[in-house]
């Protein structure tokens, strides 16, 4: 899976990114938003030859913390949750 999302980030002096929420589609294809509480791992790499970074987070879903992989796509500026 590598859906498309909607992501909310902040980046600091240096340029580095921090995603702070991002919004999902549950099953129903409501849209939930949900806070990141960690990041885990950052990782540049380039998937497909694209340069991307990789972040392996927590958000709290019902009170339960559940880990997702999120990329961002440089040259695109797009978000994506990763399976």
């Amino acid at each position: 899976m590598n859906v498309t999302i909607d992501a909310n980030a902040t980046f600091n002096p240096l340029g580095e990114i921090k995603p702070l929420y991002v919004r999902l589609e549950d099953e129903n294809h409501e849209l939930h938003t949900y806070k990141i509480e960690n990041i885990e791992q950052v990782k540049e790499e380039k998937y497909a030859g694209i340069g991307s970074f990789l972040y392996v987070c927590q958000i709290s879903v019902g009170g339960v913390l559940r880990q997702i992989k999120i990329r961002y796509y440089i040259a695109s500026h797009k978000w994506a949750l990763i399976d």
